[in-house]
């Protein structure tokens, strides 16, 4: 099943708890800023994500959510 990562990047303050804690290197360190001023997290190996959800789990600021999406020709009642 294929999985989604977000980061909000409004709400992240940059703390790279979900980097540490992630065991497949979904994520790292932005170059850029968000509207507060903090270098935000960013999903930069989204193929690699199990949907462990530690990355969620770990945030203190709620800024990560997965998501797990239906494949291509399943609908959402088969993946319930």
């Amino acid at each position: 099943m294929p999985i989604q990562v977000y980061v909000d990047i409004a709400v992240c303050k940059g703390c790279a708890l979900c980097i540490h804690y992630c065991p497949r290197a979904v994520f790292s360190l932005a170059s850029r800023h968000n509207e507060k001023g903090y270098i935000v997290a960013e999903v930069t190996n989204p193929e690699q994500c199990t949907g462990c959800r530690l990355c969620e789990i770990s945030c203190p600021d709620l800024a990560i959510y997965i998501e797990k999406t239906a494949q291509a020709g399943q609908s959402q009642d088969e993946n319930a």
